[in-house]
């Protein structure tokens, strides 16, 4: 099973240019990297590390955490998506990354996914377009985002059978998703199809595999039982040095 490391929290030790965190990765095995914002990176850094190592990048985020509960974010939202698009496809990315961004108290939730789902179809056609996905992550309210309005996988999957277009399907963060009870298995198996990335951290603190309560070798298993063939994304804050944080779950995706 391959993996892919998130250099926003791996590698640090490498400084703070990006592409020397790529480059990094690269010497300890992984190929595939993930980041997050790119208003506030060398990017010129970042697509000569990619060049010069073949690795790739698999994930960027839309930019600006819109509430897209609210029509009022949509036509900003929408400008993200298109500047997201242009910088994936210029580093060979292939996925941006949204959430459905808070809910909003006075509105009924009904009303809300609906709004949420206009955004997501307009960007969707938009993402198409350019060549890329938007993929919709699932995040918890229990621990790291309060107020989330899509804080099941459900609800994610809701949204992109609704939108039903090739320019959007989900993240799946299983560490989101464990938060909230939930498990792959019951999530996930009648849906592997709309999958197009996994991202991981163990419980409770979010960081690497090995330090928690998640049987990693149980739940990756499961992953690929399930039919999932993509790369799993480590998007944890490391409590040693990155690479030592990679032994534990390296050596289980090696067996699988």
């Amino acid at each position: 099973m391959k993996l892919s490391a998130s250099v926003e929290l791996l590698f640090r030790e490498a400084g703070p240019d990006h592409g020397e965190r790529i480059r990094a990765a690269a010497d300890a095995g992984i190929d595939t990297v993930e980041i997050w914002q790119h208003s506030d990176k060398d990017l010129a850094s970042i697509e000569k590390a990619l060049n010069d190592t073949g690795s790739r990048l698999w994930t960027l985020l839309i930019e600006g955490r819109a509430t897209l509960a609210d029509a009022k974010t949509h036509e900003s939202f929408l400008d993200n998506v298109r500047a997201a698009a242009v910088v994936a496809r210029r580093l060979g990315c292939d996925r941006i990354v949204t959430g459905s961004g808070v809910g909003l108290p006075y509105m009924r939730r009904a009303v809300q996914h609906r709004t949420v789902v206009d955004a997501l179809k307009a960007g969707a056609d938009i993402a198409a377009e350019h060549g890329v996905v938007i993929v919709l992550e699932n995040l918890n309210t229990k621990v790291d985002h309060p107020g989330t309005l899509f804080d099941t996988t459900a609800e994610c999957l809701q949204a992109i059978r609704e939108v039903g277009s090739p320019g959007l399907a989900l993240l799946y963060d299983m560490y989101h998703s464990l938060q909230m009870g939930e498990t792959p298995e019951r999530e996930v198996a009648e849906a592997i199809d709309l999958v197009s990335h996994v991202q991981i951290a163990d419980l409770p603190e979010r960081t690497e595999p090995g330090t928690g309560e998640i049987d990693w070798e149980a739940r990756l298993r499961s992953l690929r039982d399930l039919g999932y063939t993509g790369p799993v994304g480590l998007e944890y804050v490391p409590t040693t040095a990155s690479l030592a944080s990679l032994a534990h779950i390296q050596q289980i995706a090696a067996a699988l």
